[in-house]
């Protein structure tokens, strides 16, 4: 999925993308060349940059390659020779990439401003002729001295409004770009997680209670579990996280995000619920992160003795033209210093924040979040009167379903389990697991291993309980298409997806992609024989 997107990404690019030797070979270029230069890729692979620059710039490229060597970077503008003959001018910033194995690569990006230069020379031409002419005409004109200001005026507003256009495309371009590099990041994250925390816990329940290194073992699976919190807000800042959700009480969301704000303040909390206050279907967890994130800005706005206001209400939206729609409305008051008029308008827009430390992504992320809930974000604020941010999500009529008790058991059980995964540490932990509390395990590296070992038992009447598949393995058979070459075979086995990538489809609804059951990483033994005891206790043939 981390590589489709990425050539997704590179291909409808509207930017020059390549890759080159440090000897100026291109290694890779992406379409962008077909319509900015008029070659095609195929044109482009196994020539030397240098070919491409305009002859009177050939002679510095040694230069910019003694750069990017020593700085590891280089950014300016170069001149390149089009297929027919003329000269495009690009702005350009390329990197040194130090692989792990061979030569390093350089990853280049360039953009063509050829039409933007020409456009700012011919207004600086028009702003010169404008100035000459005022003053040669001042005399005899000077009735139409403020008309010629209110256009000289008009023009430059156009040009900042065209500056500032540009700006937020590229601000764009670099949120989504920064999506498909956290997806990959996050999934990766949760496989080590789930490494660590795995082993720890195991240690944990080998231990004796009031074993001086248990204390030890518990802070490791804490900081664990704020890690894995952190990668689910990875996933959320930089892919808008697609909700996977559930009825939920939108009441207990908003009491647990209070709490959460309000421990370690003397800032007053006053919660006002309606008391028959609608559940939603929503993603709690994205829901509560939007309102940590602006009950955190109130507290940072209010003083050590003030007040912040959260509110909770049902309503009826009514907009023209659709039906009248069920909402539940939350807002979050405080009384701090306000928000500049001037600032408002770009509350919400990515990396845009008045904090020294800030990264602009919380608000942009909240913002991100409702829109995908099919809700309402909005936000008032006055100088010296603090500020009001309103959120409105659909409501539902129905009543969440009832938790199942949670419990801190490591269940035993007896069968035989199938495992797939392509991170052989994962595989060793989910061997050693299992083992342990009574299931015979065969382990798989990918898909194909996985049906040739369930294949080869099954054909002398071993057969499996369950088998557990991770849903991405890196160039083989990943979890999806092997569940579906296992129904073909007509396996009864349960079949439990594991994944690190909390925000797929499969992960929000398993059974949807023909699976019994999800076990999101990173996971610890109690919770992954929790997964299992459930599957198997639900198959009728296991209670003959």
């Amino acid at each position: 999925m981390h590589t489709d997107l990425y050539r997704l990404l590179v291909e409808h690019s509207l930017g020059l993308m390549c890759i080159h030797d440090l000897e100026g070979v291109l290694i890779s270029i992406n379409p962008a060349v077909a319509y900015s230069l008029g070659y095609s890729p195929e044109d482009g692979s196994g020539r030397n940059l240098r070919d491409f620059l305009a002859p009177a710039v050939r002679r510095r490229f040694d230069d910019y390659l003694r750069r990017i060597q020593e700085n590891g970077h280089d950014s300016g503008m170069m001149r390149l020779l089009a297929k027919d003959g003329s000269e495009r001018l690009w702005m350009y910033r390329n990197t040194l990439y130090q692989r792990q194995e061979g030569d390093p690569w350089v990853l280049g990006h360039a953009l063509d401003i050829t039409e933007r230069v020409r456009i700012e020379k011919e207004l600086q031409e028009a702003q010169g002729a404008l100035r000459k002419s005022r003053d040669e005409l001042a005399a005899r004109v000077e009735e139409r001295t403020a008309e010629l200001r209110a256009a000289n005026q008009r023009l430059m507003t156009e040009i900042q409004q065209r500056e500032q256009a540009e700006e937020e495309l590229l601000r764009a371009r670099k949120l989504e770009s920064l999506g498909v590099l956290a997806g990959g990041i996050a999934h990766d994250f949760n496989n080590f997680l789930t490494v660590v925390q795995g082993n720890t816990e195991l240690a944990k329940l080998q231990l004796e209670s009031g074993h001086p290194v248990k204390h030890v073992l518990e802070q490791i699976s804490e900081a664990c579990q704020r890690a894995a919190f952190l990668s689910s807000q990875l996933l959320t800042f930089a892919k808008g996280g697609s909700p996977v959700r559930q009825i939920a009480s939108v009441a207990k969301v908003i009491r647990d995000a209070v709490n959460l704000v309000r421990s370690g303040t003397a800032i007053s909390f006053e919660v006002h619920l309606a008391q028959d206050l609608w559940c939603a279907e929503i993603d709690a967890g994205q829901v509560g992160q939007v309102l940590h994130n602006i009950l955190l800005n109130a507290r940072q706005a209010t003083v050590e003795t003030g007040i912040i206001e959260v509110r909770a209400e049902n309503i009826v939206v009514q907009r023209p033209g659709v039906e009248p729609e069920p909402c539940v409305r939350i807002s979050v008051r405080d009384y701090g210093s306000g928000i500049p008029a001037e600032i408002l308008p770009r509350i919400f827009d990515p990396y845009f924040t008045t904090k020294p430390s800030g990264s602009g992504l919380g608000l942009a992320m909240a913002y991100s979040i409702i829109s995908k809930h099919g809700g309402h974000i909005s936000v008032a604020s006055k100088l010296g009167d603090g500020t009001v941010f309103t959120i409105e999500l659909p409501a539902s009529q129905a009543t969440p379903p009832a938790q199942e008790p949670v419990t801190e058991i490591l269940h035993h059980g007896s069968g035989r389990i199938l495992v797939m995964d392509d991170e052989e540490h994962l595989r060793v932990l989910l061997e050693r697991v299992l083992a342990a509390i009574g299931y015979e395990v065969r382990c798989a590296s990918d898909g194909a291993e996985a049906i040739a070992i369930y294949e080869a038992e099954t054909a002398v009447r071993r057969h499996f309980d369950a088998i557990i598949l991770d849903l991405t393995v890196r160039g083989g058979m990943g979890g999806l298409e092997t569940a579906t070459r296992l129904r073909e075979l007509g396996t009864t086995a349960k079949l439990i997806v594991s994944s690190g990538y909390s925000d797929a489809p499969v992960v929000a609804d398993a059974p949807q992609f023909g699976f019994d059951a999800v076990i999101p990483k990173p996971w610890t033994p109690i919770q992954l024989s929790e997964v299992i005891r459930r599957v198997l206790v639900q198959d009728p043939e296991r209670k003959k």
